[in-house]
């Protein structure tokens, strides 16, 4: 894949318990990419950034769909991808609630807005779209 030489860290937010807890899950070799986004508003333009990020499939081991994510009893070794998680730039092992909370207003995090499946062909991979 095209430029994966970046590491990241996917974050999953459950709940157990009533208390919000966070599992950090390392992955190296992944596509990066940052684009400007604008759309015509009242003021002039509105700015966004759009993030695109790619997961070859050699990177998947203990990658599991959400809703067999939020089931699971023990969360060790597994990970997922669902809208609301965050993806950061970089590593890192753990994460509290208020660094969860500011890392949509840095360059180096995004939100999961949409995750895609490419699992076919020559170029497997999930490619993430995050803001």
């Amino acid at each position: 894949m095209l430029k994966a030489i970046e590491t990241v860290t996917v974050i999953n937010r459950t709940t157990e318990n009533g208390i919000d807890v966070y599992h950090c899950h390392i992955l190296q070799g992944v596509s990066w990419y940052g684009q400007n986004k604008y759309s015509p508003d009242t003021g002039g333009l509105k700015a966004a950034k759009l993030h695109k990020i790619r997961i070859p499939a050699a990177l998947l081991k203990g990658y599991i769909d959400p809703d067999q994510y939020t089931i699971a009893p023990d969360k060790t070794g597994l990970w997922t991808l669902a809208p609301g998680d965050k993806i950061l730039l970089g590593q890192r092992d753990t994460i509290t609630g208020a660094e969860f909370a500011t890392l949509a207003r840095t360059a180096t995090a995004c939100t999961v807005l949409d995750v895609h499946k490419n699992l076919y062909g020559l170029n497997q991979h999930i490619y993430i779209e995050g803001a």
